[in-house]
């Protein structure tokens, strides 16, 4: 299978991120083909300054990304969630890398034109994890506004909540740390 994996901290030295270097390396143990997209290291413009009213003067790394997501069976997308939604580094990289008529189209009517691909998420958050499975949140957008809008499959979300609390305890992310390996098997 090949699978992309996108991690979405700004923070290289997130807990994210290495989240995001333990997931690529078990897929990779695993017999996997991975690409990666560190969105802490590139050099990657963010900001959707036109809507899609006009192109960028720059359009690399969205092509690229592009030519990466086209490659993939299975994305993996890790990062935090702030403010009930995600870095605004990972915001940026959806408004810029998912445009009309390379992941969805309204021709006639809306409809995703990444099918065949599916896609799980790996989170952090300082809220209980409960609270995202209980009320969606974030979660719930990713799935059908996100994922689900654009034809990718949803595969499920791993959830580490209660981070930078007193719950959050060095045995507890070395927990959720091996259900991330595991993860990466499939």
């Amino acid at each position: 299978m090949h699978i992309l994996a996108i991690q979405g901290s700004p923070d290289p030295e997130s807990f994210s991120a290495q989240l995001a270097h333990t997931y690529t390396t078990a897929a990779r143990e695993h017999g996997h083909d991975i690409e990666t997209i560190d969105l802490s290291a590139e050099d990657f413009d963010p900001v959707l300054r036109y809507g899609y009213r006009q192109h960028m003067e720059d359009e690399s790394a969205p092509k690229r990304y592009q030519e990466m997501i086209r490659r993939a069976d299975h994305l993996t997308f890790l990062f935090p969630i702030w403010w009930s939604a995600e870095p605004a580094v990972l915001k940026g990289f959806l408004d810029r890398v998912l445009t009309p008529g390379f992941s969805y189209s309204y021709d006639p009517k809306p409809h995703g034109l990444l099918k065949g691909k599916t896609a799980s998420l790996i989170v952090t958050s300082r809220a209980p994890a409960a609270f995202y499975r209980l009320y969606g949140g974030p979660l719930s957008r990713w799935k059908h506004m996100v994922l689900a809008f654009n034809g990718i499959r949803p595969k499920g979300a791993l959830i580490l909540g209660n981070m930078d609390t007193q719950k959050d305890t060095p045995e507890r992310r070395a927990a959720f740390t091996a259900r991330v390996r595991a993860h990466a098997q499939h």
